[in-house]
């Protein structure tokens, strides 16, 4: 008997509530093996800096699947697996069944994503706060609600009598190529959104998209900039390849962050700095390496250090700590740098 349909006989002993412990267990681990791949190539540096592991997100997203009731069953997954469903399923193919249940997963990851990115970046909601009022002040831009989404509409005036192409959710890739191609990068948000609407005017363009999907243009756009301004400066993009770019940008960061680590137990084990600073520091540095891919250092770096050392004046800052902060935050873009020259010389691009 193939995997998919032991799985399939799992899922029906659970939804008659005629199941061991062991067929819960089992059932849980077969979908959190079919997560993982899933994990890994979507997962964001926010997730790596906030130490979530692939395994981690996958049993937070199967579990929404597994919520009891008073009775004790499973009301979610006996919804998504009727029986008119495990019916159909056992006549068909189990390669139906697998993509039925990828789907179901994909869907309930997505939802884990948009959660923790919340959680772990309440910037990111403070983003699209800010994308919000910077629209509302912006003519030509309507807000609607829809069935508990938020759709933005952009169709800015028009000369002449030509009507103007849209661009709606399923292209929002080439909206982001537009943000990219005519250096909308390291704009922040209000200045990012005022361009953008001109650049749609000039280009005889209208954008009804979702405000996520805005939100995600606006952030790899950030991204894509950061990658153009430790390289060898901005590059024409065609087409996303976000997914490849995030792994390796993720495993950069993680490589970073581990040697900025040794760097601080340098300093640390000579008596240069306390326990307490290190973590400070490596707060702080973790702060800013995620503002560089979300549009740019904004503040001082005192301020960055300030928010994980309150005690501190800018009279100790400049005396003690911005020596050290500036050549941690020097070799850091010193790291990228030579990176990104590697990966342009293995991919030909020199």
């Amino acid at each position: 008997m193939g995997e998919e349909r032991k799985l399939l006989l799992k899922l029906l002993y659970i939804i008659n509530n005629n199941y061991t412990e062991s067929d819960l267990e089992d059932l849980i681990r077969s979908m959190v093996s079919l997560l993982l791949p899933l994990i890994r190539k979507q997962s964001g540096l926010y997730l790596k800096l906030a130490g979530y592991q692939p395994q981690d997100i996958a049993l937070l997203t199967v579990s929404t699947l597994f919520i009891r009731n008073r009775q004790g069953r499973f009301p979610v997954l006996e919804k998504l697996f009727n029986w008119k469903i495990v019916e159909k399923f056992m006549v068909a193919s189990e390669v139906d069944f697998k993509r039925y249940l990828k789907n179901i997963l994909a869907r309930r990851l997505k939802q884990t994503f948009y959660y923790l990115s919340s959680e772990i970046r309440p910037e990111r909601t403070k983003i699209k706060r800010e994308i919000l009022y910077a629209l509302k002040k912006l003519p030509g831009c309507r807000i609607n609600k829809e069935k508990g989404r938020t759709l933005v509409v952009i169709r800015p005036d028009y000369e002449g009598k030509v009507e103007p192409e849209t661009l709606t959710e399923d292209q929002s890739d080439r909206l982001l190529e537009i943000c990219l191609n005519r250096g909308l990068g390291g704009l922040q948000v209000p200045r990012f959104f005022k361009r953008l609407v001109e650049v749609l005017s000039g280009q005889q363009l209208v954008a009804e998209v979702s405000l996520n999907s805005l939100l995600e243009v606006y952030i790899e756009t950030q991204r894509n900039y950061l990658l153009a301004e430790f390289g060898n400066g901005p590059v024409n993009w065609a087409r996303p390849e976000t997914d490849t770019s995030c792994q390796e940008l993720s495993i950069w960061m993680e490589e970073l962050r581990a040697r900025n680590i040794l760097l601080l137990n340098r300093y640390l084990a000579r008596n240069k700095i306390a326990e307490k600073d290190r973590e400070a520091y490596l707060k702080a540095l973790n702060d800013l390496l995620q503002d560089w891919q979300e549009g740019g250092q904004e503040k001082p770096l005192f301020a960055y250090l300030k928010k994980y050392s309150p005690e501190i004046s800018p009279e100790e800052y400049r005396k003690e700590k911005r020596k050290i902060l500036e050549y941690l935050v020097k070799t850091s873009r010193d790291f990228l740098k030579v990176k990104l020259r590697e990966q342009q010389i293995a991919s030909g691009g020199i």
